[in-house]
């Protein structure tokens, strides 16, 4: 922890030695300054400089200014008052005494006596108090000095981020002696944490970190209970190589199941150059035969089994070798096909992704991306690991090359597309081969006038094999006895042999786009816009028997159609005044021996959620651009759609006529965006086919109601999120099977109750089944400022089966111990704060 923010300390030394260096510089007493000493004084400063009191003395024989009396210097919104001050101007030190306070916007300090000398840089204060007011930082002390450089010594003072107006503050840390070395270390000695003024825990001597940037030390480790895990603790070690690369290691002891470890290494050689690696293994031997057996839900994937001894791999690399080639991969891969839903941490840092107990496949890929004008050309190596269905019908891809391009012809009439593949395809049982796939197609584009728009295209797919194996031949759910998943087996012998198909395609469209624009004038809004875009597009491709061909993915198999596809767009775009662009400066992760994670918010930046512009309150999540000086940002969008056949059936109940489909997406503000989809069957076993929506609210009170001070991992802000899913039984793969209809809600919300306490609820219900997937309930207590929190949270989950506890404490500006129950606020992860970094997400 930090016991001295930098900040604070070089905020009030700097702006006091400047205030007095002003004295320093005048030649008479208070107003009377010569026209050569204002015209110096400009120099440092835009800002006049008064200095006032009732009474003003000067010294000739020490060249010293005394003002008695309500003595004031001030400069700009800065200022320092006492009951004296003397200024020494030759040895060019100063001394006020008596109710010594100085304020300006940044800090507010207040002592008994204060001794500055401008040569040296050096300050004492006795009986001093120091508050950041933007913070809640305070720092009081006996004696504070500052000597040469940034070093600081403390005597008999305490530090806290809990400057409420609470006395004694809800949490400090008190010392008879700190001293700190800003930007390496800091010693403390007969030191304390305390309660309510009341030590709770004592330490004759600590060590501390006093440096914003990243060093080796242990982090804040990560702690949870439940009836399935046991008693979980997690401790990170953090080694800073150097600038560029870093590496942590921890230590994870489940009580009731494992023993692991895991490490990382990270290098970091540019801005999208990297290489991210995570490992972890882990002893099962603690676990129980109940345990054990308990914990495998669907006992019909291909492997469901927990062996004794585990291992993952996650892993993310990109390198730049020259402006045109990139060298990328990324993987996960993992012992067996439960351990990614078992564990709940996958890697020691945040920024790998996400829903990693939810992959249905552990993917690795491997290339390397060659752009040219107007085209790319990727080689890339795919394998995946199974974690449902054997792995040996599991299909690699080792190599695939594709080359996709546009280039124009016809002088410019007309441009043509191109995309080229060839893969080499292989499954240890199954078909396996060579595959090499082209589809050339030319656009010939039309306008007439500003109304209408048009285009033509002519294309053909063509496809050649080179195969040998047996077929795979699926087993539906619902057959056989077959509860959660599809089942795969060995078929007949395929045909094999070079084998080849050619599929010619054409297809046109027109457009048209009817338009309206208000003024409005209304805050930061100058103009909306209304569009009205109506669209149709017909598209022809021949019946071609591909039955006898191989089936590996959808390239192999082109249906045949006479498609007529007609429906409208509808937007809604708003004209701004340019905001000015908001300051986000990245944070850097941290980490001490003593633990925590330690980050300070950069002094600059307004606290999270702070949009003082109404155009920030504005701006959309959508589109934008810039015309004219204003940006132009889109609020909503609509689009309807519609199909039909002539001569084809489309969708699974049959008919040609294909389903409604509508498209919605809203996002007015920054504060609030959804979007949802909904299909609709208009035959007469007409009904809703599918339909899902999503929303995402931060409560208009809640951008006047966030912390001023870094809180660690902890969630910051109130929310609501709500999402839902469905799925008709008819649009389902089998037909009447309970299983395969789709129809789950997705819910997160945290709000505080008062300013002492909050609550947190996340549910998650699959209605097809009727079963409470996973349900998060939590309460939060802090205080009043938030500069401390305790996060309590409770987690049943219906796979793995298990109710966990999970709790965090956070003071404020200094970080978090313990593991997040409530995870992010989507706002804050999308960047209305900055994006925070470090380890352990």
């Amino acid at each position: 922890m930090r016991c001295f923010p930098r900040p604070v300390a070089d905020l009030f030394v700097r702006a006091m030695a400047a205030a007095v260096a002003v004295s320093l510089l005048t030649e008479t007493p208070a107003f009377a300054a010569e026209p050569s000493l204002v015209r110096a004084l400009k120099s440092q400063s835009e800002q006049p400089v008064t200095i006032t009191g009732q009474e003003t003395i000067y010294d000739s024989q020490t060249d010293t200014f005394t003002v008695r009396g309500n003595a004031r210097m001030s400069q700009g919104a800065s200022a320092l008052s006492a009951d004296e001050i003397h200024v020494l101007r030759g040895s060019r030190e100063a001394r006020a005494t008596g109710h010594v306070r100085f304020t300006d916007p940044e800090v507010e300090l207040t002592a008994s006596d204060a001794k500055i000398d401008l040569a040296k840089e050096t300050l004492e204060l006795y009986d001093a108090n120091i508050v950041a007011k933007r913070t809640t930082y305070a720092l009081k002390g006996q004696k504070i000095e500052k000597l040469e450089g940034q070093n600081y010594v403390i005597t008999k003072g305490f530090f806290t981020t809990c400057a409420c107006g609470d006395e004694p503050p809800d949490w400090a840390i008190t010392a008879e002696s700190m001293d700190v070395h800003m930007g390496e270390s800091g010693h403390a000695t007969w030191a304390s944490f305390d309660v309510l003024g009341v030590p709770v825990l004592k330490i004759p001597y600590a060590i501390f970190p006093a440096d914003t940037d990243r060093h080796s030390g242990l982090l804040s480790p990560r702690l949870g209970y439940s009836g399935f895990r046991g008693f979980q603790y997690l401790q990170p070690y953090f080694y800073a190589i150097n600038r560029s690369s870093d590496v942590t290691v921890a230590l994870d002891v489940e009580t009731s199941q494992r023993v692991g470890m895991l490490g990382e290494y990270r290098l970091t050689s540019g801005p999208d150059d990297y290489f991210w690696i995570n490992g972890a293994f882990y002893d099962e031997a603690l676990r129980s035969h109940a345990n054990r057996v308990n914990d495998i839900r669907d006992s019909q994937i291909a492997a469901p089994f927990i062996p004794l001894n585990r291992y993952g791999g996650i892993a993310m690399m990109r390198q730049h070798l020259t402006d045109n080639l990139t060298l990328y991969g990324d993987t996960v891969t993992v012992s067996d096909s439960l351990y990614l839903r078992e564990m709940n941490v996958w890697t020691l840092s945040s920024g790998y992704g996400g829903n990693f107990s939810s992959l249905r496949w552990a993917d690795s890929h491997l290339g390397g991306l060659y752009s040219y004008d107007d085209g790319f050309a990727r080689l890339q190596g795919t394998f995946h690991q199974d974690l449902i269905q054997p792995q040996m019908f599991a299909l690699q891809r080792l190599p695939e090359m594709l080359v996709s391009g546009r280039y124009q012809v016809l002088d410019g009439l007309a441009f043509a597309d191109y995309d080229a593949q060839g893969a080499f395809l292989w499954r240890r049982k199954g078909v396996n081969g060579l595959r090499f796939d082209v589809n050339p197609r030319v656009t010939f584009p039309v306008r007439f006038g500003d109304y209408v728009y048009a285009f033509a295209t002519v294309g053909a797919r063509g496809t050649v094999y080179d195969t040998s194996g047996h077929n795979l031949k699926v087993v539906p759910v619902g057959t056989h006895g077959l509860t959660f998943n599809n089942g795969l087996k060995i078929g007949p012998l395929t045909e094999g042999g070079l084998q080849a198909r050619g599929v010619p395609w054409g297809q046109v469209g027109a457009a048209t786009v009817i338009e309206r624009v208000y003024d409005t004038n209304w805050r930061a809004i100058q103009k909306l816009k209304h569009t009205i875009e109506p669209f149709a597009t017909y598209a022809f491709v021949p019946g071609i028997s591909q039955s006898n061909l191989p089936l590996f993915d959808e390239i192999d198999r082109i249906r045949p159609r006479s498609l007529i596809t007609y429906g409208a767009t509808t937007r809604l775009f708003a004209k701004l005044s340019e905001p000015p662009e908001p300051t986000r400066t990245g944070r850097t992760a941290s980490s001490g021996a003593t633990g925590g994670e330690l980050v300070e918010p950069a002094a600059d930046r307004a606290p999270y959620g702070e949009q003082d512009d109404d155009a920030l309150a504005l701006a959309p999540r959508g589109g934008s651009t810039t015309s004219r000086g204003a940006g132009v940002r889109e609020l909503a969008r609509v689009t309807v759609l519609h199909a039909y056949d002539t001569n084809y059936q489309v969708g699974l109940s049959g008919g040609k006529i294909a389903d409604v489909q509508t498209i919605a997406t809203v996002f007015p503000t920054s504060v609030v965006w959804a979007g949802g989809q909904l299909n609709y069957n208009p035959r007469s076993s007409g009904g809703i086919t599918n339909a899902n929506f999503f929303v995402n609210l931060q409560p208009p009170w809640n951008r006047e109601n966030q912390s001023k001070l870094f809180m660690g991992k902890a969630l910051q802000g109130s929310f609501f999120q709500l999402s839902y899913n469905y799925v008709n039984r008819s649009s389902a793969v089998q037909g009447g099977t309970k299983r395969n209809a789709s129809q789950f809600m997705t819910a997160r919300a945290y709000s505080d109750l008062f300013d002492r306490a909050g609550v947190y609820v996340a549910p998650s219900y699959d209605f097809a089944a009727s079963q409470l997937l996973q349900a998060e309930y939590g309460l939060r207590l802090k205080s009043p400022c938030d500069c401390w929190a305790f996060d309590v949270g409770i987690v049943d989950s219906f796979n793995p089966k298990e109710v966990q506890v999970q709790f965090q404490v956070t003071l404020g500006g200094l970080g978090s111990v313990g593991q997040n129950p409530f995870g992010d606020n989507p706002f804050q992860r999308l960047g209305l704060a900055g994006s925070p970094t470090g380890v352990l997400p």
